[in-house]
C-alpha cells in the first residue's frame, strides 16, 4: 500500500482539504466556507487530523468543529465531527481506524469528553459502528406538521417579533434558561452570530417571544429562509413554561409566510410533546452517534440529556 502519514492540521492544509472535499462529495467548498466552519468561532486551533501521502498531499481528513458546551452547569468543550473523507486509492478500514484514533486520542488528552455528529445511516453503519469506533445513540427524527389541517390558535398574551442577531437580550435569555439544558451547545449571542448570521451557505431569521406589554425575551427561534413550502425550525431556546406558546406562534408565522408544513428536529425524548400538537415524527436520515472512547460521555447520558436541533448540523 502507498505510504501515508497521519498528523494534525497544519497551516495551508485547507487548500488541499477543499480540493479533496470537491473530489469526494462533488461540491465546491470555498476557502471562506472552510474558515467559517473551522476557525470562525475564534478557536485558536483547527481541530482536524489529516492523512498525507509521500508527496505531502492531503489524501484523508477527519474534521472537528469545537463547541462551547454546558454539562450540568459547567462549561466544557465538545467536538462535532464532520467532513470525514479519504481518497479512494488510500482507503481501507485499517487506515480509517488509525485516522479516527489519532483524532480522538489527541483531543481526549486535552480534556474533550464529547464527540458527536449527524452522519447518515449509511455513513455510520458501514465503517464506524461496525468497527466499534462509534456507537449509535439514536436515529434523528424530524417532526413535521401539515399546516392545512388546523386553523391558528389565538394566544393574545404573547407576540413573536423579529430580532437582530446581536440583540443583547439573547444572552440574557440564555443565562436565565441554561439550567434547564443539562447537556447542550451554549446558545448565546456569539454562537448565533457565528452559526446563522455569518453562515456563508444559507440565510436565517431570528425571532423572539415576548409578552405584549414587555420586551423581556421568553424564548427565541431561528428559521431557515428559503423558497421551500416547509418552514424549517433551525434552533429554539425557551423556558419550559413558554415552549407550547412558542410553538403556536411559530406555526402562526409559518401560515403567514404561506408555508404548507413546519418541520423541527428535537431529541426523541421531546417528540411525545410535539405529537400532542399534531406533529408526525419520521426518520430524518441522520443518526446521532457518540465516540466509544472510554473517557467520553456514555450513550445513556447523551440520550437522556443532550439537546440538539437542526442547527447542530453543519449542512442545513
Amino acid at each position: 500500500m502507498a505510504e501515508i502519514t497521519i498528523r494534525e492540521y497544519n497551516k495551508d492544509d485547507e487548500y488541499h482539504i477543499i480540493q479533496l472535499f470537491r473530489d469526494i462529495f462533488g461540491r465546491e467548498m470555498t476557502i471562506d466556507e472552510w474558515r467559517w466552519k473551522y476557525t470562525g468561532q475564534g478557536n485558536e486551533k483547527v481541530c482536524s487530523a489529516v492523512m498525507v501521502n509521500e508527496h505531502n498531499h492531503v489524501v484523508g481528513h477527519y474534521g472537528g468543529i469545537p463547541f462551547r458546551m454546558i454539562h450540568y452547569g459547567r462549561e466544557m468543550t465538545g467536538i462535532a465531527t464532520c467532513d470525514v473523507m479519504i481518497m479512494s486509492q488510500y482507503r481501507g478500514i485499517g487506515r480509517l481506524k488509525k485516522l479516527h484514533d489519532f483524532f480522538v486520542d489527541s483531543h481526549v488528552r486535552n480534556g474533550v469528553t464529547m464527540f458527536y455528529g449527524f452522519p447518515t445511516e449509511k455513513t455510520l453503519l458501514l465503517p464506524l459502528e461496525k468497527r466499534g469506533l462509534y456507537e449509535r445513540v439514536e436515529p434523528v427524527l424530524e417532526a413535521s406538521k401539515d399546516l392545512s389541517a388546523q386553523k391558528d390558535k389565538i394566544i393574545p398574551l404573547y407576540r413573536l417579533v423579529p430580532l437582530s442577531f446581536d440583540d443583547e437580550r439573547i444572552n440574557e435569555l440564555w443565562v436565565s434558561v441554561r439550567k434547564n439544558f443539562k447537556l447542550a451547545v451554549i446558545r448565546d449571542r456569539d454562537y448565533f452570530d457565528w452559526r446563522y448570521k455569518r453562515n456563508p451557505l444559507f440565510s436565517y431569521e431570528i425571532l423572539g417571544l415576548t409578552k405584549r406589554w414587555s420586551n423581556t425575551l421568553l424564548g427565541l427561534v431561528v428559521c431557515k429562509k428559503d423558497e421551500s413550502d416547509t418552514l424549517l425550525v433551525m434552533d429554539i431556546v425557551f423556558y419550559d413554561r413558554t415552549f407550547n406558546s412558542l410553538l403556536i406562534k411559530i406555526e402562526s408565522l409559518a401560515r403567514k409566510l404561506g408555508k404548507k408544513r413546519m418541520g423541527i428536529w428535537l431529541p426523541q425524548r421531546m417528540h411525545h410533546a410535539l405529537e400532542k400538537f399534531g406533529f408526525i415524527s419520521r426518520p430524518s436520515g441522520a443518526t446521532l452517534p457518540r465516540s466509544t472512547h472510554p473517557a467520553t460521555l456514555t450513550k445513556d447520558e447523551i440520550r437522556a440529556h443532550f439537546f440538539y436541533t437542526c442547527g447542530d448540523t453543519d449542512f442545513l
